[in-house]
C-alpha cells in the first residue's frame, strides 16, 4: 500500500472490515491492516479455528434459508474492535451486508456500545440480485455505499466511484504472451455476449484464454481457448494476467461499474477491454491502454495488436486502499 501520511493516518474513527472472505477481494482490503486504526476480518474477529467454525455455521445463510437458527445475539460482543491504541468511535463496514442485514439486533447492539459508532453496508453485489427491501436494510446502517452509479441513482445510496487496489505480486513487463486476450469468470447475464466476444477475436486471429465458470453443459461450446472450468485461486488468476497481453472485462447487465479487471490491468500493467461504457468518465480512463467497445464487432483490433508501452501508465492516479478510508471520513461527516 502507497505509504500513508501522518494526517491520513489520524482517522476519526477506527474502523472493523468485516466479511472479506474472498481472496479476489482481498487485495483491496487486507493492506489496511498496516494501519493502527483498521482491523479487517475475513468474517468478523479473530480467533480459534473452532470458534471462527461454529460462528460461521451459526450465521451460515444456507443453514438459515433452511431453519433459522436462534440466539446469534451471543455473537454480538465478537464484534466489537479489540486493541485499538485510540479509544474512538468505531466504523463497522459490512462487505456486502453480510451479518448487519441478516439480524435486526446488531445495528441497535452496536449503537447502544457507543451512540457515535456507525455502521456501513458495502455493496459488492447489486441491490437487485440480492433482493433487498431497500427501505427495510437502509435503517439497519448509516450509509449504503455502492459502486454501481445507476443503483447509487435508483436507490439514492452513496457512490464510492474509486478503485482501490493493493498488488499481490511482482509487476512483469514482457515483450511476449502467451495469450492475446484473457476473461475469467461466471458468465451469469453476458453468456452470449462472452461468445460474441470469443467468436470475433478468435476469427480474427486473436489467441483467446477464456476461463468460464458454472457453465451447463448444454450452454457450452468447443472451441480453442474456450475453457470451462471450477472456480480457481485469486492468486493463479494473477499468474494468468501476467501471462496474458490484454485482460476482457465485461460487465453484467444493468451494470456500471468497474470490475477487479479494471484495477488488475492497470496495476499488473496489461490492457484492458471492456464494455463498460462508464469507463470513459473515470479520472482514471487512459486510451493508452484502454479500450472500450459496445458491440463485439466494434472491437479495436489494432489496440489488440499494438505492443503494450508500459511507460505510458500513469502513476498519479492513487489506487492505494486508504482512499476508501478517506471516502468514509468524508461521508461519516456529512
Amino acid at each position: 500500500m502507497k505509504e500513508c501520511t501522518a494526517e491520513e493516518k489520524q482517522t476519526k474513527y477506527n474502523y472493523v472490515f468485516c466479511n472479506i472472505a474472498e481472496d479476489y477481494i482481498e487485495p483491496a482490503f487486507m493492506p489496511l491492516n498496516q494501519l493502527e486504526s483498521v482491523q479487517v476480518y475475513r468474517h468478523a474477529f479473530s480467533g480459534s479455528r473452532l470458534k471462527q467454525s461454529l460462528f460461521f455455521l451459526h450465521w451460515s445463510k444456507k443453514i438459515n434459508r433452511i431453519i433459522r437458527l436462534p440466539l446469534k445475539k451471543l455473537w454480538y460482543p465478537q464484534f466489537l474492535g479489540h486493541g485499538f491504541p485510540e479509544n474512538k468511535p468505531c466504523c463497522y463496514v459490512f462487505y456486502s451486508g453480510k451479518y448487519i442485514s441478516e439480524d435486526t439486533g446488531l445495528y441497535e447492539y452496536i449503537k447502544r456500545q457507543n451512540p457515535n459508532n456507525k455502521c456501513i453496508i458495502l455493496l459488492g453485489d447489486s441491490v437487485e440480485k440480492k433482493k433487498w427491501d431497500i427501505s427495510e436494510i437502509k435503517k439497519r446502517s448509516d450509509a449504503i455505499v455502492t459502486y454501481n452509479p445507476s443503483e447509487a441513482e435508483e436507490y439514492e445510496l452513496r457512490l464510492f466511484s474509486g478503485v482501490s487496489y493493493g498488488p499481490i505480486t511482482d509487476i512483469t513487463t514482457p515483450d511476449s504472451f502467451a495469450h492475446d486476450v484473457y476473461f475469467l469468470g461466471y458468465a451469469k447475464n453476458r453468456l452470449q455476449t462472452i461468445y460474441q466476444v470469443y467468436d470475433a477475436l478468435f476469427h480474427k486471429g486473436f489467441r483467446c484464454h477464456f476461463l468460464l465458470c458454472g457453465i451447463k453443459r448444454e450452454d457450452q461450446r468447443n472451441g480453442e481457448g474456450l475453457h470451462y472450468i471450477k472456480p480457481i485461486s485469486y492468486r493463479e488468476n494473477i499468474l494468468n494476467i501476467q501471462k496474458s497481453k490484454c485482460i476482457l472485462e465485461i460487465v453484467q447487465q444493468g451494470c456500471d461499474a468497474a470490475t477487479l479487471r479494471t484495477e488488475e490491468a492497470h496495476i499488473y500493467r496489461r490492457k484492458l477491454l471492456t464494455n463498460n461504457r462508464n469507463l470513459t468518465k473515470q479520472a482514471y480512463y487512459d486510451p493508452s491502454h484502454m479500450a472500450v467497445f459496445s458491440n463485439a464487432d466494434e472491437i479495436d483490433t489494432a489496440f489488440l495488436k499494438a505492443p503494450i508501452d508500459y511507460a505510458a501508465f500513469d502513476d498519479s492516479y492513487d489506487y492505494s486502499p486508504m482512499k476508501l478510508i478517506r471516502f468514509f471520513e468524508q461521508l461519516l461527516e456529512d
